[in-house]
Formats: structure tokens, C-alpha cells, sequence
């Protein structure tokens, strides 16, 4: 098994096909969760931030792009459902044994930043089309051992801030009043977004702990 951590410039995006239509249209754009994946492209729960005077409904005029369904919009941005045909989620999916991490977004200033795993092969035959399509800037592998790689980095650098906050902030404590709204304000997130983010972390935790079992005799 292979990790691979790819990032690329925001300026390395700017002239990707769809791509660049899609950051006239948006100064970020999160893929918290992949809904439902198909022979023809992958649903995505999203959260959109947009640029001054432009429409969530703009996205759906990009040939990869279809918005399905806007759930919630406050001031960090809208939550929505978002089909993607785009080259890079398709050639993910024709490929067996290679999963895309979410959450990753792309945005106007820190570019885009995507870990996948998977077997070695697949992640070679993907990364192969990768460089013909969007070429990263940067690519760091890193191989497993006993199926896990170091003590942490099964989280995103996200998931370990909102979780660390969550623990830090007594959210877990018994009887505690701390909500998901007050640790969202503090991180100047949308409080669907934080949510989203400590399931996931929360879900990792605890398979690792799992794992971590002594045998059951």
C-alpha cells in the first residue's frame, strides 16, 4: 500500500481546463465527502465560496460540473451536493484499489492539496494520467508498513486541528454546554463543515483504536 500526497499552485491550476472556469466562478470550493460514485463521474458534498456578484447555478454551465442540490448557506458559504465528471475524478474511478481522501478543496490562495491511497500499482497507473491531465507541483509516496503508515497521519491536517480543539474545549466531557457552533466560530468555519470534519476524524479514531485491540479470548 502507497500513500501519495499531491499539491498543486493555485498559478499551476490556472489554465486547467474546467478548472480554471471553475475559480472565475468560486474563491474556494471544499469536497467534504464523496456521496455516491458512478460509472460516469462521482457526487460530492460541498462547500462553495464564491466570488462577488456570481451564482452557485454558474457551476452547472461547465461541462464536468452539474450542481444537484443546495442544502444551507450562511456566511462561510453553501453546502451542496455536486456532480463531477472531470477527468481526475474519472480516471480515479476506472482504476480498482485506489481510494481519493476527503476533504480537499481547492482555493485562490493555497491551491489544491489531494491525498490518495491505494496499491502501488494502481497509484502508479493513476498518477500517470495525473501528469498528462494536471500535473502536480509536488508529489511525496510514502509506503505503508503493517498496513498503517505513521502514528497521525491517518488524519488530514483539518481533522487533527478540530479535533484537538473539540478535546482542548471539553466538547467530549460529560455534561459539558460546549457546542458545534461555538469551536465552528472559533475556527471561522461553518459549523456544517466542523461537524463533517470531527465524523470523520472520529471515525478514523476509533477504527484505529479497533485495530488496536488486544485479541478477544
Amino acid at each position: 500500500m502507497r500513500k501519495v500526497l499531491l499539491r498543486w499552485k493555485f498559478s499551476s491550476l490556472r489554465g486547467i481546463k474546467e478548472i480554471d472556469s471553475l475559480m472565475d466562478i468560486c474563491d474556494r470550493i471544499e469536497v467534504l465527502g464523496h456521496l455516491s460514485l458512478g460509472p460516469d463521474g462521482v457526487t460530492q458534498l460541498t462547500e462553495v465560496k464564491l466570488k462577488e456578484g456570481r451564482e452557485l447555478a454558474e457551476i452547472s454551465d461547465l461541462s464536468s460540473f452539474t450542481v444537484l442540490e443546495m442544502h444551507e448557506e450562511n456566511d462561510e458559504g453553501i453546502l451542496a451536493s455536486i456532480h463531477c465528471t472531470h477527468s481526475l475524478a474519472a480516471a480515479a474511478i476506472e482504476l480498482s484499489n485506489i481510494y481519493v481522501y476527503p476533504p480537499y478543496a481547492i482555493d485562490s490562495v493555497n491551491g489544491l492539496e489531494l491525498r490518495i491511497y491505494g496499491l502501488s500499482d494502481s497509484i502508479s497507473s493513476f498518477l500517470s494520467q495525473l501528469r498528462m491531465v494536471m500535473p502536480p507541483d509536488s508529489i511525496s509516496v510514502q509506503m505503508f508498513k503493517n498496513g498503517h503508515s505513521s502514528e497521525y497521519d491517518f488524519l488530514t491536517k483539518k481533522q487533527m486541528e478540530v479535533l484537538e480543539l473539540a478535546v482542548n474545549r471539553g466538547y467530549y466531557d460529560e455534561g459539558t454546554d460546549i457546542t458545534l457552533r461555538e469551536l465552528a466560530d472559533e475556527m471561522h468555519i461553518a459549523r456544517s463543515t466542523i461537524g463533517e470534519h470531527l465524523k470523520r476524524a472520529e471515525s478514523e479514531v476509533l477504527k484505529r483504536a479497533v485495530e488496536e485491540f488486544p485479541p478477544i479470548r
